[in-house]
């Protein structure tokens, strides 16, 4: 049997924010149900996102697979509710507050899962990787 070749990872680099711009728009649409879960995980995490919801609905517009980033807002959205519902008691929170809460979330979305890297205490940081694996815990 022939070996696979292993891919190799380009080197990462930095880049300086100011540099960034927005990639191409690769859908001109999207279909109506895509937009009905986009509006709905803006619902949720709009509020902590300082952008509107055509900005973000256009985010979705220049990804290379939308449908799965829209999975991933809205995978989001559910560990936020969960987190809310089960640790803060359904509580209004600081605005700022739940910034960093869902920044954490976003995060650990893109692979983070070290505690210390989320920006959030370790405690809310083990609550806030539960809910986004969907587990219960108290």
């Amino acid at each position: 049997m022939a070996k696979k070749k292993a891919k190799k990872k380009a080197p990462r680099k930095l880049v300086e924010l100011r540099k960034l711009k927005p990639g191409p728009i690769r859908h001109v649409d999207l279909p109506a149900q895509l937009l009905d879960q986009i509006g709905a995980a803006y619902k949720v995490l709009g509020p902590y996102l300082d952008t509107t919801l055509e900005q973000f609905e256009v985010g979705f517009m220049r990804d290379m697979h939308p449908v799965r980033e829209i999975a991933i807002w809205n995978r989001i959205a559910a560990a936020w509710r969960s987190y809310h519902a089960k640790f803060l008691g359904g509580k209004p929170q600081p605005k700022e507050e739940v910034k960093k809460i869902v920044g954490a979330l976003v995060a650990h979305s893109t692979g983070i899962d070290d505690s210390l890297g989320l920006g959030v205490p370790a405690d809310v940081a083990r609550k806030l990787l539960a809910c986004y694996a969907g587990k219960s815990q108290r």
